[in-house]
């Protein structure tokens, strides 16, 4: 399993430990794709899943989720939503999840949202932000 993979299965854990329930992950056409679709108290989420390790050059992951990628999400939500009408009155959500992967060695700084264990690889998967509409404003 890759890193990205890893990385949205920790934000699905983590949305369902708080109610929410998880319709598709990696949703895909051929132009486009969305990490994680969810539903949370009656409002549908499409959320973008950044996963780095900790000394990395785009801020988390946030510096990668250009004007560009928010319209090619946006453009593959409302194909999501012409193939799954019964879903298309809900209201809507852009999130975004940051994930950093680092050596379960390695001292946890901050408080992270979600905590994951993968023993395989010996490295934690911290759910360090959650930024709910992140494509406001």
């Amino acid at each position: 399993m890759n890193t990205g993979k890893k990385g949205e299965e920790v934000v699905a854990q983590w949305l369902i430990s708080r109610g929410g329930k998880i319709l598709h992950q990696r949703w895909r056409w051929k132009r486009g794709e969305i990490d994680l679709i969810a539903i949370e108290s009656d409002t549908l989420l499409f959320i973008e899943v950044k996963t780095r390790n900790r000394s990395n050059w785009d801020a988390d992951g946030l510096l990668a989720i250009t004007p560009q990628k928010q319209a090619k999400i946006v453009t593959t939500a409302q194909l999501f939503l012409l193939k799954h009408p019964h879903l298309a009155e809900q209201p809507c959500r852009f999130d975004v999840a940051i994930v950093r992967h680092q050596p379960i060695s390695r001292s946890i700084v901050g408080t992270p949202l979600h905590i994951c264990t993968d023993l395989a690889t010996e490295q934690n998967l911290l759910l360090i932000g959650y930024i709910s509409g992140a494509f406001d404003g």
